[in-house]
């Protein structure tokens, strides 16, 4: 699975409520409701004039009042010279860096043939809804943006997996996301209460989105995460995936920034 396919599997799985193609890049909108589905988001080994990328950036979300970004992807067989020059410009233009982030990619042939175990504990299948209440929650999102969220992932054609991790009251311990296409599965919104960090939950929820990902024909599975996550990190690590590349988004002053991956 190489840098274009986990793009754009990952792009099919959290759909943007707007898309419009470019020659250099995709700019989407989605209502604010994160960097990931709100960014020009650029091609990898793109070669485009500085100002006209900044003026499709500022031109498309001024229209609709939003923070002018741009997503910036560091493939790994290529110098970070090659794109120093788009990253300069937007810095230069008060485009402040957020979220260095890295791509990682699992294959799942080599784990089943290493007979990892994919059973899980007591983890509850949920719909769209009280998943996105319960990630709001733990993540300690603006739940004024959570209707946006929704309509993105009912928009979207293809098969999900909503997966919440419960105490005996009731209480969310963990949460994570998966979805399938293309013999790849992706994997979303892993998170944990901070107060049950370190006992084995995200391990538990990651393994059981692994494993109806395998049961749907997933070849492959992938997922985002940011650099200063070390703990994500090394669970992922632990688990066999590895980095595949690496990008970061460059946000502008209009408008306060928008917090998610």
């Amino acid at each position: 699975m190489n840098l274009m396919e986990i793009e754009n599997a990952a792009r099919c799985a959290w759909p943007a409520l707007e898309e419009e193609q470019l020659s250099f890049g995709v700019l989407r909108y989605s209502r604010g409701t994160d960097r990931r589905s709100n960014s020009l988001s650029l091609y990898p080994h793109v070669q485009v004039e500085n100002e006209k990328l900044i003026s499709a950036a500022e031109k498309f979300f001024s229209t609709r009042d939003a923070t002018s970004i741009v997503r910036i992807v560091q493939p790994n067989d290529i110098a970070p010279s090659v794109i120093d020059g788009i990253d300069s410009a937007l810095e230069l233009r008060g485009y402040e860096k957020q979220a260095p982030t890295i791509s990682m990619l699992l294959d799942l042939e080599d784990m089943l043939k290493a007979n990892v175990n994919l059973e899980n504990g007591f983890i509850e299948r949920v719909d769209v809804g009280s998943w996105l209440q319960a990630w709001y929650r733990l993540t300690a999102k603006d739940l004024q943006r959570i209707n946006g969220h929704q309509a993105q992932l009912e928009g979207s054609k293809l098969s999900h997996l909503f997966l919440l991790k419960q105490g005996v009251k009731g209480d969310v311990l963990s949460s994570g996301m998966a979805v399938y296409a293309n013999q790849s599965v992706g994997l979303f919104g892993i998170s944990t209460a901070n107060a049950h960090m370190k006992k084995g939950y995200a391990f538990e929820i990651v393994n059981s989105l692994l494993g109806w990902g395998v049961t749907a024909g997933a070849r492959f599975a992938y997922l985002q995460v940011e650099e200063s996550n070390k703990a994500a990190i090394n669970l992922y690590q632990k688990l066999g995936f590895k980095k595949s590349y690496s990008y970061w988004y460059r946000v502008g002053k209009h408008k306060t920034s928008n917090s998610g991956d």
